[in-house]
């Protein structure tokens, strides 16, 4: 059927009928407005209105939905109008289908932004760490997937919004020790004895990616450890003057021995190092005996502050009153060798220099 071809015919019947859109309107018990939509092929008059349509216009039903008059066209008008109804409603059946499709897009679209924005937290996932062969504990926001590692690296992707999990992800940080060094905040899991060195967020418009990098041990530690033993050229080792067994066949009247060891650490203070000092002052007698005197005993902590080590003494074990013995002493680091800035032990030797 051709809308603006009924349209236009119904508008010249009425006008053959001298009546206004209002008119016709009245005597079909609709309005003007509806009357207007048939005439400019907006719309149809509906199925019931036709005959009632027809006989006020003198014409056959047939006439209007051919749009002229006298249709030489046989139909069965009962036929026609089932037929009309058939086809309308199967207009109206795929419209409706239509508008619950876009009310279901529509709703997966609101649940999406909804999900993207909501705050789910985070699961603690025990992942294996094949750098060192055992299992971690690491902090998985939830909802992520497509887990990859490789070597040092876990990634996951996540469908909601980065901020959303990127806040996941620090509020996971946060239960862990930071670590500081290198102008850098870390994360120590103490338990599972690992650190996060990196981490990121990364927003792929679809999707994120978590990434973490991890280490074994307390990284900021091993830094140091690595720190240390550049410095002195080693750790657990003695720094000497004079060291070695005492002969009287050198050519000696007197003489200065000092041991100093860099002894470590204490595993319950892993980042306090532990220290030895021993100095021995021996005085040849008669060329056969050597008279021992024990300047210092002590024992304590030392710590390298760019290129000074700073020895704390915590405990005296044995000394001598010919000396004061400070609480702290500052060696110059030159190439491993350990030389002493503020000399207590100037009445015995001008410069010390350990080896």
């Amino acid at each position: 059927m051709d809308n603006n071809k009924i349209g236009k015919f119904i508008a010249s019947l009425r006008k053959e009928k001298g009546l206004t859109q209002q008119e016709l309107g009245d005597k079909l018990f609709v309005t003007d407005k509806a009357v207007s939509k048939w005439e400019r092929g907006l719309s149809l008059p509906d199925i019931s209105l036709l005959k009632k349509l027809a006989k006020i216009l003198d014409v056959e039903v047939i006439d209007i939905l051919e749009g002229k008059k006298n249709s030489n066209k046989k139909i069965n008008i009962e036929e026609e109008l089932e037929r009309i109804t058939n086809n309308l409603n199967k207009k109206h059946k795929r419209k409706i289908l239509r508008i619950i499709t876009i009310i279901i897009i529509l709703i997966f679209i609101i649940i999406y932004i909804l999900f993207r924005n909501v705050y789910l937290g985070y699961n603690i996932e025990t992942l294996e760490y094949s750098h060192t062969n055992k299992n971690i504990n690491l902090g998985i926001p939830k909802t992520s997937f497509m887990l990859k590692h490789n070597d040092r690296s876990y990634s996951f992707k996540n469908l909601r919004n980065s901020n959303i999990v990127e806040n996941e992800v620090k509020k996971y940080l946060k239960t862990l020790k930071y670590l500081t060094c290198n102008d850098t905040i870390y994360y120590y899991n103490e338990e599972d004895n690992f650190s996060i060195i990196n981490y990121s967020v990364d927003n792929h418009i679809l999707y994120n990616t978590i990434s973490y990098e991890i280490v074994d041990n307390d990284y900021c530690y091993m830094e140091k450890l690595d720190e240390y033993a550049e410095k002195l050229q080693g750790l657990k080792r003695f720094h000497t003057l004079n060291g070695g067994t005492i002969t009287l066949e050198e050519d000696w009247d007197n003489k200065l021995e000092i041991m100093f060891l860099d002894g470590g650490y204490d595993s319950s203070k892993i980042y306090e190092f532990k220290a030895n000092m021993k100095v021995i002052y021996y005085e040849r007698i008669e060329d056969k005996l050597a008279k021992t005197n024990i300047l210092e005993e002590s024992n304590g902590t030392f710590e390298i502050k760019g290129d000074n080590l700073y020895y704390y003494r915590n405990k005296i074990i044995e000394s001598s009153s010919d000396i004061k013995i400070p609480d702290v002493s500052v060696f110059k680091i030159d190439n491993g060798k350990l030389i002493l800035q503020d000399n207590y032990l100037d009445k015995y030797q001008e410069e010390i220099v350990l080896e």
